[in-house]
């Protein structure tokens, strides 16, 4: 049996129990991404924060990548997503108590762009941000002149922490000190620099205190000892 065809694209022909479909027909249009942080503040470029993992690349990677800077990485910002990239985001993760997949989906952005916003503007809230990044980084090495995102030396600790509520302060141990109003043992409260000449921490209240310690080579939270300053920051 021979079929007389004469078809557009698109048409569809059944005949002697056969369906035919036209070869032609267009591919359905692709579905229009939803920005699921549409008022998410701009870091480097405006992107549709789709979740991306190693080997992504476009724009929500260079976004993806100016946030994680604004968090202690230091990668060139170029949309390709590689194992400087991974790292850093595990690390990110790691440090907000996500799950440490190197995936940047939504939680990992959420994460990434609650740090870009206004700072908290009670002391608690300062506080609290504070010695939460404090305490995400116990048990990091000690690295002399290392500001992070995964070693510290003493001052480098410190200037990471407060950086955290955009506080920048001075890069040395004593120049820290030195910067700020010194209050009285009895009046130090958590979040206030400890200092011991050329070494600083953060005071956890208590009696304790975060520190990157060079004796232990690592990051850790130590009981306050001998008789340090207590430096007001915020």
């Amino acid at each position: 049996m021979s079929l007389n065809i004469s078809q557009k694209i698109g048409t569809t022909l059944v005949g002697a129990g056969l369906l035919l479909t036209g070869a032609f027909a267009g591919a359905a249009p692709a579905q229009a991404v939803t920005d699921p942080f549409p008022n998410a503040p701009v870091c480097a470029v405006k992107s549709d924060h789709v979740t991306i993992k190693l080997g992504s690349s476009g724009n929500s990677v260079k976004e993806a990548q100016c946030l994680l800077n604004r968090h202690g990485a230091k990668l060139t910002a170029d949309g390709k997503f590689g194992t400087l990239t991974d790292t850093a985001v595990r690390n990110f993760q790691r440090s907000k108590g996500l799950a440490v997949d190197g995936v940047v989906g939504t939680n990992t952005w959420k994460a990434l762009i609650s740090g870009t916003g206004t700072a908290p503007t009670t002391r608690q809230a300062k506080v609290d941000k504070v010695l939460k990044f404090a305490k995400a980084q116990l048990g990091k090495r000690y690295v002399w002149g290392a500001e992070g995102p995964n070693t510290f030396d003493c001052s480098g600790y410190t200037l990471s922490a407060y950086k955290t509520i955009g506080v920048t302060t001075p890069r040395t141990a004593n120049a820290q000190a030195k910067a700020y109003r010194q209050v009285s043992k009895s009046s130090a409260q958590p979040g206030d620099l400890v200092h011991w000449p050329g070494h600083v921490g953060i005071y956890a209240g208590n009696g304790k205190v975060y520190h990157a310690s060079s004796s232990q080579k690592k990051v850790v939270l130590s009981n306050v000892w001998g008789t340090p300053t207590y430096h007001r920051v915020f």
